[in-house]
C-alpha cells in the first residue's frame, strides 16, 4: 500500500477516536462535598468576637475586658453581644452550649480575685439572659480568678481581666 495512504487511513483512525471519546459521558467519581467554612472577626476597644460556621454548625468565641476591680459589663462587650444576637436570632435551631468564663489579674488576695471572676462571668450570663431569654441553666458560668494571669506590665493585666464566651450550635437552614 502507497505510504500517504497508509498515513491517510491512522489519521482518520486516530480523529474517529477522539470524536468518539469527546461524545462519551465522563465518568463520575462520588466525592464528599468540601464544607462550607465562613469566619467573622469583630473587634472594638475592649471586647473581640470571633465566629467560624462549617456548614449548619457554628462556634462563637468572644472576650471581654474588663475594668480594675469591676464586673461592670462595658458599652464594647454589650455592643458585641446584641450584634451576635441579632445576626443569629430565630437562626439557631440547637443551642449546644453556652459557656462564660471569667477571669481576674494577679492584683489582690486570691480569694478576692476568685470572686472577682464569678461576678464577671454572672455579669455577662445576666446580659446574655436578659437580651435572649435563653435560662441560666442553660448558661454554665465558671471564674477561674487569677489562675491564667500572666500580665506583669498595666497592659497585660488588663488583658487578664476579661470574659471568655464560647457558643456553640446548629443553624437553621
Amino acid at each position: 500500500m502507497n505510504k500517504t495512504i497508509v498515513i491517510i487511513i491512522v489519521l482518520i483512525a486516530l480523529a474517529v477516536g477522539l470524536v468518539m471519546c469527546m461524545d462519551r459521558t465522563p465518568i463520575e467519581v462520588a466525592t464528599e462535598e468540601e464544607p462550607l467554612v465562613s469566619q467573622e472577626l469583630i473587634i472594638a476597644e475592649t471586647a473581640v468576637s470571633h465566629t467560624v460556621v462549617v456548614d449548619d454548625h457554628f462556634s462563637l468565641d468572644g472576650a471581654i475586658l474588663f475594668p480594675f476591680d469591676s464586673a461592670v459589663l462595658s458599652d464594647d462587650g454589650k455592643a458585641i453581644i446584641d450584634e451576635r444576637i441579632a445576626k443569629y436570632r430565630g437562626k439557631v435551631q440547637d443551642m449546644l452550649d453556652i459557656d462564660v468564663v471569667g477571669y481576674a489579674d494577679s492584683v489582690g488576695a486570691e480569694d478576692y480575685n476568685q470572686t472577682l471572676s464569678v461576678e464577671r462571668a454572672q455579669a455577662v450570663a445576666d446580659y446574655i439572659d436578659a437580651q435572649t431569654g435563653i435560662p441560666h441553666h442553660k448558661i454554665k458560668t465558671r471564674g477561674k480568678g487569677e489562675s491564667r494571669a500572666e500580665g506583669d506590665t498595666a497592659e497585660d493585666q488588663a488583658m487578664d481581666r476579661r470574659v471568655i464566651i464560647n457558643v456553640t450550635g446548629t443553624l437553621v437552614e
